[in-house]
């Protein structure tokens, strides 16, 4: 039973309040790609177009994060392996007080911060060639719904950086990956409700006591 406000699939809006969680985002782009593998048509690169996603053993493409990976299934088919970097706080004020509106009510002391992070997709082909292309139709769904989701997600930044080189993997035999990142910021806010009275005196006299 889906609790309130988490993702399931259908409305990218449901998940905003949810936004500050690295693995939310791992799971967006997990689903994005599974739905565009789903079907021929919506694949660009006819030499791709077999490769159709299903969530079983018999799938065409291995979609997955990185910590659900299982390399037996790799070996055996093209994979997009989905791998969270780090994020980096960015103060955007003296102790990111005040900044902005509150995100709660008026009245209480309200904070904002960003955090910028980036996502790798290692896209994995039997072929050298093969991987070219399935990280170059990563790469051009990734960029050409970008704005979309930038948008969906409330994002400050959502783009795709680099496409790194072609290199051979050691530990699947005859497999090739070509990583894919892309960057984001998001921000985060808060508001600390007092509910209990400011401590209104100290007495240096009592403490001296003790």
């Amino acid at each position: 039973m889906p609790t309130p406000n988490q993702y399931t699939g259908k409305d990218l809006n449901s998940i905003c309040s949810l936004l500050n969680r690295p693995i939310i985002l791992t799971g967006v782009l997990r689903d994005m790609l599974t739905r565009h593998f789903l079907e021929a048509n919506t694949i660009e690169e006819n030499d791709l177009k077999h490769l159709i996603w299903r969530g079983d053993d018999q799938t065409g493409i291995l979609i997955e994060s990185i910590h659900r990976w299982r390399p037996e299934v790799t070996e055996l088919r093209p994979a997009v392996i989905i791998k969270r970097n780090s994020c980096q706080n960015q103060r955007v004020g003296i102790g990111d007080r005040d900044q902005g509106p509150p995100a709660d009510g008026f009245g209480h002391p309200h904070y904002s911060t960003y955090w910028t992070g980036s996502h790798t997709l290692f896209c994995i082909g039997g072929t050298g060639a093969q991987a070219e292309l399935l990280g170059t139709e990563v790469q051009r769904e990734l960029t050409q719904f970008g704005p979309l989701l930038s948008q969906a997600l409330g994002l400050h930044r959502f783009q795709v950086m680099q496409i790194g080189p072609v290199a051979e993997i050691e530990e699947a035999q005859e497999s090739f990956t070509v990583p894919v990142t892309v960057g984001y910021t998001y921000e985060e806010r808060w508001t600390i409700k007092q509910e209990a009275p400011l401590l209104s005196n100290i007495s240096l006299s009592k403490i001296l006591e003790c």
